[in-house]
Parts: C-alpha cells; sequence; structure tokens
C-alpha cells in the first residue's frame, strides 16, 4: 500500500492540488497529515474542502489550534494578523472542521503503525530539526513511523526501532526549496521517499497581496525560506 505523508499545508489549496495530482497519479491509497491545515496563505475553506474530499487524516497544528482558541500570543506580527485573516473569512462549517481534530493521531496501514504529531510526542509544539530526532521518540508513541512537521523542513531519519520522517511544508517551505514537498510511503518495503513537485507560486502571490495579507508572507514562497 502507497500513502501519502504532508504537513503544514497552511492554506495553499494551489500546492495542494499539484501534491494531491503527484499522489493521485502514483497511485496513493491514503495521505496522512502532521498539522497546520489554515495560516499564512489566502485560501483555507478550499483547502478544508479538499481535505474532506480526499479523506485526509489530520492532526491540530500550532496555527489550526490557535484559530479555534484565538490566542495568537505565541506567534510573530505576520503569523498572527494571517490568523485573524483567516478566522475571519472562513465558513463556519470550515472552523468546525478544525476544531473536531486532535492533538495525535495513530493509525494502522496494513500492519504499519504509524503516529502523527506536529512538533514531538513530549511538546506538541515543539520544533524538531534533523539532528533533534531521536528513537526515543517512536517508542513514547508506539509506532514503527511518526510524522512530524511544524518545522517546514524535509527529512527522515532511520532507526533499528523505526522511523521519523517529516515530509516538508506543503505550503510555505523553509529549508530553501520553494518546491511543495511531501513523501510516500510504501507499507510493503517500509520504504519512504521524500518528493518534490512544482506549482503556481505567482498566483498565491497575487491572491495574498489582493487579500491583504502580510506582503513578507507572500514573498517568501518564492524563497522557500
Amino acid at each position: 500500500m502507497l500513502a501519502g505523508l504532508i504537513a503544514d499545508v497552511h492554506s495553499n489549496a494551489v500546492a495542494l492540488k499539484a501534491v494531491l495530482a503527484k499522489l493521485d497519479a502514483a497511485g496513493i491509497e491514503k495521505i496522512l497529515h502532521a498539522g497546520d491545515i489554515v495560516g499564512y496563505n489566502p485560501y483555507p475553506d478550499e483547502t478544508i474542502e479538499l481535505f474532506k474530499k480526499k479523506k485526509i487524516l489530520s492532526i491540530l497544528g500550532n496555527h489550526d489550534r490557535a484559530l479555534v482558541t484565538g490566542d495568537t500570543s505565541g506567534f510573530n506580527p505576520y503569523a498572527a494578523a494571517a490568523l485573524r485573516w483567516t478566522r475571519n473569512i472562513m465558513l463556519p462549517e470550515s472552523v468546525e472542521y478544525i476544531r473536531g481534530l486532535e492533538n495525535i493521531e495513530h493509525t494502522d496501514l496494513e500492519g504499519t503503525r504509524i503516529a502523527l504529531v506536529h512538533g514531538s510526542p513530549r511538546d506538541f509544539d515543539e520544533y524538531i530539526y534533523p539532528g533533534d530526532a531521536e528513537p526515543g521518540f517512536l517508542a513514547a508513541v508506539d509506532s514503527s513511523i511518526l510524522v512530524l512537521g511544524h518545522t517546514h523542513i524535509q527529512f527522515k531519519r532511520e532507526y533499528p526501532e523505526g522511523m521519523i520522517v517529516n515530509p516538508g511544508s506543503v505550503g510555505q517551505p523553509r529549508d530553501g526549496d520553494p518546491r511543495a514537498a511531501f513523501a510516500v510511503l510504501d507499507t510493503g518495503s517500509g520504504e519512504v521517499k521524500l518528493q518534490r513537485t512544482g506549482y503556481d507560486i505567482e498566483k498565491v502571490i497575487e491572491d495574498m497581496l489582493a487579500s491583504h495579507l502580510p506582503e513578507e508572507l507572500a514573498l517568501r514562497l518564492r524563497r522557500g525560506f
């Protein structure tokens, strides 16, 4: 079975559609998302509709939690402004969809136990960079594969106990590559392939500026950082 691993879509429906097209072409049967459906970008309702249509299993990210609580005290001014904008324009049913998500999810795909956490098992908002990953995280979630998000940096680390994967960000990469990031898991072989795909960044920038979202958030899409 092939499964798609994604994270940090951040309301970028244009990038998500490009990733979904790649996953569909690969014959993906299930998609797992490691948090932050909304924030930053200008298409929250459309993004959530795609999640519903594709039956994507998702958890809450820190932006998702802030959306439903209204607490943006830990966010930089750009992120906080984007969240206020998002909350003001979202449909009530989209907000309720986010409200119904959990902080952690487990799923079993053909005998492969997978856990989804946005930050880390010890702190849902902790930033885990490639050098911070440790096999003890796998024991903490009782899974052979742990999928993380939050940093927007793509990596995988393999251990005798299993694998920790951050598929990177679909909607706002921060590793210097502006292309949308994702990964594909083959449950038969246990292999995870990290992948990228281009999308129409200029359209997203144009729509962000037209929506009066912070210019810095728009322009950083070109830099991939």
